[in-house]
């Protein structure tokens, strides 16, 4: 197992570099212009501020993107078929893929929250607001662990649809069309959401920066990092039972 982890952290660095470069730098931008465009100095309190930190996780959808090109890729390109033909026993195959698309998702997390963080400091000094408290590095940690959960969710989700194109329009229209429409017919619902989920983990606050977000309050932090965690182990683990039952084309 960890040989063909080391395989595809190897298949991932040599082919795939550009991409995740990609989605640090998309990440860091799109944490930017959230605070931007929402922090308000009416609104400005501890809680804006451990915000506008988190919102280096704002990015997932990019990464999720990132975690569905990790794996459908390989179908695209039909190089699954010969790590099939090295290693027969796919299940292997699959979780080295979701092993190594998770650490990914952290490392891309890592340096979005690198590259933000300075960044969020820079742009709340000048508007002269406070840029530290004592739960910046809690919240600096959970936007990192919700970032790799994002990408290992969307490897699932890829190994799932294995077309690219499909697998990322589903994922566009999950993420901006019917999770939404879900939440506005059922507010209640929004603390459950991936989405939701996903901000609760990493101490997002929507009514701190006065942001469009699911309705309703988020899980604790604590309650979201949990699951968030369950969706993306139930997210690999689908894919790797369905992979190991069907035929590679």
């Amino acid at each position: 197992m960890i040989t063909l982890v080391k395989a595809e952290f190897l298949r991932i660095t040599r082919s795939m570099r550009w991409v995740a470069a990609i989605a640090v730098m998309a990440c860091a931008l799109w944490a930017v212009l959230q605070v931007v465009l929402f922090i308000k100095p009416e609104t400005v309190d501890e809680r804006a501020v451990e915000s506008a930190y988190s919102m280096a996780q704002q990015g997932y959808m990019f990464v999720m993107i990132l975690g569905i090109l990790l794996v459908t890729s390989e179908y695209r390109h039909r190089t699954i078929t010969w790590a099939f033909l090295v290693t027969p026993r796919r299940g292997r195959v699959i979780t080295a893929k979701l092993v190594a698309s998770s650490a990914i998702g952290l490392a891309v997390g890592l340096l979005a929250a690198l590259v933000t963080g300075p960044l969020v400091a820079i742009l709340l000094s000048a508007y002269d607001y406070p840029v530290w408290t004592p739960d910046i590095p809690a919240v600096l940690l959970g936007s990192v662990l919700s970032t790799g959960l994002w990408c290992l969710f969307g490897a699932g989700a890829g190994a799932l649809i294995r077309n690219m194109v499909a697998a990322i329009t589903v994922a566009f229209v999950w993420v901006f069309y019917a999770e939404w429409a879900l939440v506005m017919l059922v507010p209640a619902v929004g603390r459950w959401t991936p989405t939701g989920v996903g901000k609760a983990a990493s101490g997002w606050n929507r009514d701190a920066l006065g942001a469009f977000a699911p309705a309703g309050d988020l899980l604790p932090v604590w309650a979201g990092a949990l699951l968030m965690i369950g969706y993306a182990v139930a997210a690999a683990v689908a894919a790797r039972l369905i992979t190991v039952r069907r035929d590679v084309t």
